[in-house]
C-alpha cells in the first residue's frame, strides 16, 4: 500500500542562511546524515527556531530514527505559521504511522495509528486544502480498522478457548485467591511463581495464564521496563523535503 511521506518546501532564513542552505543541499542529494549535522550546527546559534526542529525531525525520519523524529516534530508543530504547522503535523502523523508499522504487538500498532489519524486531521484543520493529508487519513484508517478487526477476532478465539476449558479445581481456585492476596501485598514474584507452579501441576488451571501475564506486566513496569504486553489493549509517497 502506497503511503504519502512527509514533505515541505525550501525557504531561506537570513539569520543563518548558510547552515540551512548547506543542509538543504545535502538533503536534496540524499545525504540525510550530513544534512542533520548542518541543521544541528545551526541550532547552536538559534536553539529555539521552529524551522530547525522541523528540518532535524525530517532528517531523523529519513534516517529511520522515528522516536527522535517524533520529539523534534512535536516541537515544530507549535510553529505560529499555520501552513508550516500543518506540514509539521503531517510529518508527525507519518512518523507515528511508521512507528505503528514497526510495532511488534497489535496494541502498539493501534495506539500509534490512532495518533497518526489525529495528527492528520489536525493538519487538515490547519490547511483544508491539504490533499495528501486527506489521502493518508483514508490509508491509516483502513490499516487501523484491519488491526482492530484482527484484535477482535483473536479475543473472540481466546474466549472460545476459555469456554472449552474445564472448570478450575478447588486447588486452582485456592491458588488464585492466594496469588491475588500476595499481589495486593506487593509480593508479585511470589504470586507469579505460585500460579506458574499451579498451572504446571493442575490441568484445570490453564485459565490462570492471564493472571500470570498481568502480574508479569506489573513486575516489568515496577522494574522500569516496558511490559511484554499491554495491560489493556482496549483501556505515504511524495519526496520529503525540508524548509
Amino acid at each position: 500500500m502506497r503511503f504519502l511521506v512527509p514533505f515541505c518546501f525550501l525557504l531561506a532564513v537570513a539569520a543563518f542562511a548558510r547552515p540551512i542552505n548547506d543542509g538543504n543541499k545535502l538533503f536534496a542529494a540524499g545525504d540525510y546524515a550530513g544534512a542533520l549535522k548542518k541543521y544541528t550546527e545551526a541550532r547552536e546559534s538559534e536553539p529555539a527556531n521552529p524551522l530547525l526542529f522541523y528540518n532535524i525531525g525530517t532528517c531523523q525520519y529519513k534516517l529511520g530514527n522515528y522516536e527522535e523524529a517524533k520529539k523534534e516534530l512535536e516541537s515544530a508543530i507549535r510553529m505560529p505559521d499555520k501552513a508550516m504547522a500543518a506540514k509539521a503535523a503531517y510529518n508527525l502523523a507519518n512518523t507515528y504511522f511508521r512507528i505503528g508499522e514497526n510495532g511488534k504487538e497489535g496494541s502498539e500498532r493501534i495506539a500509534a495509528w490512532r495518533e497518526a489519524v489525529g495528527y492528520l486531521k489536525k493538519a487538515i484543520d490547519l490547511d483544508n486544502n491539504f490533499e495528501n493529508a486527506k489521502k493518508n487519513v483514508e490509508i491509516v484508517q483502513r490499516k487501523l480498522k484491519e488491526e482492530l478487526d484482527k484484535q477482535k477476532e483473536n479475543q473472540d478465539q481466546n474466549q472460545d478457548n476459555d469456554q472449552k476449558q474445564p472448570p478450575m479445581s478447588e486447588k486452582a481456585k485456592a491458588a488464585l485467591a492466594r496469588a491475588l492476596q500476595l499481589s495486593k501485598d506487593g509480593k508479585y514474584d511470589e504470586a507469579k511463581s505460585l500460579l506458574e507452579n499451579t498451572i504446571a501441576e493442575d490441568e484445570t488451571a490453564g485459565q490462570l495464564n492471564s493472571y500470570v501475564q498481568r502480574i508479569d506486566d506489573i513486575i516489568e513496569i515496577k522494574a522500569g521496563r516496558k511490559p511484554k504486553a499491554k495491560i489493556d489493549a482496549s483501556n505515504t509517497d511524495n519526496d520529503l523535503e525540508v524548509i
